[in-house]
């Protein structure tokens, strides 16, 4: 492995399918190598600056709500109101499309009272199948009730789903769905502006709190994201849950 200039990996079907994150399966014996290129991935690979532009909009609207009732954004300008990402459509990991019952009862403790709440999904009736979270209270938003605010119709429709993610990524807490690679961008784009992930969550009851564990990046890699993305890539040295 040290004299080829170029090694070649079969990635495209099992057992060598590199359903992976980049940083899963490509390892430098270097830190400061490997945190060179986090770093290089987290500050050229991004979406473009309309569509943050975009999601700014609606994140200030949703705090402005959120300020009605004595709840601000926090010091770094995030929260004021609370995100999830509720996957349904053509899931094919069945037991991670849980009803609305389920995704209220496992994120009890997880919302403020009354809390105002973004959800990011592909969940066609946004009006019966919600109704158990505005019954407890919440105050709901999806994208759609921005098309105006946020100009989506001048907008490239494929530009939707990455207006989700960042006013998701943006919320006091967030509770996503296990092994959505979409819910896992969120996470680590929270991550890259340093929140806390004791505030994110999943919806599925036996990986509710699975941020909130130090696991370096190891098998089943596309299922969620991993400290090792962002936590002490500005500096030197490996992450661990010693010095981190």
């Amino acid at each position: 492995f040290q004299e080829p200039q170029l090694l070649y990996i079969q990635g495209g079907k099992p057992p060598t399918r590199m359903l992976a994150h980049y940083y899963g399966y490509l390892h430098f014996t270097d830190p400061a190598v490997g945190n060179y290129y986090k770093r290089y991935i987290r500050d050229m690979l991004h979406f473009r600056h309309e569509i943050f532009c975009s999601a700014g909009k609606i994140v200030k609207f949703l705090q402005d709500e959120a300020a009605k009732q004595g709840i601000m954004p926090d010091s770094e300008g995030a929260g004021g109101y609370s995100s999830l990402h509720i996957r349904r459509g053509d899931f094919q990991y069945k037991r991670m499309r849980v009803t609305a019952e389920e995704w209220l009862h496992n994120t009890e403790g997880v919302w403020s009272r009354n809390e105002t709440l973004y959800i990011a999904t592909d969940e066609k009736d946004k009006v019966g199948f919600f109704e158990p979270f505005r019954n407890a209270g919440h105050k709901l938003f999806f994208l759609d009730d921005f098309r105006e605010l946020a100009g989506l119709d001048k907008m490239d429709p494929n530009h939707m789903g990455m207006l989700d993610v960042v006013v998701a990524s943006r919320g006091r807490a967030f509770a996503g769905t296990f092994r959505s690679t979409f819910s896992g961008y969120i996470n680590r784009l929270r991550g890259y502006y340093g929140m806390s992930m004791n505030d994110s969550y999943f919806g599925q009851m036996k990986e509710k709190n699975m941020m909130h564990e130090w696991h370096n990046v190891n098998f089943d890699t596309y299922a969620r994201e991993w400290p090792d993305a962002w936590i002490g890539i500005d500096g030197d040295v490996l992450p661990s849950e010693e010095v981190f």
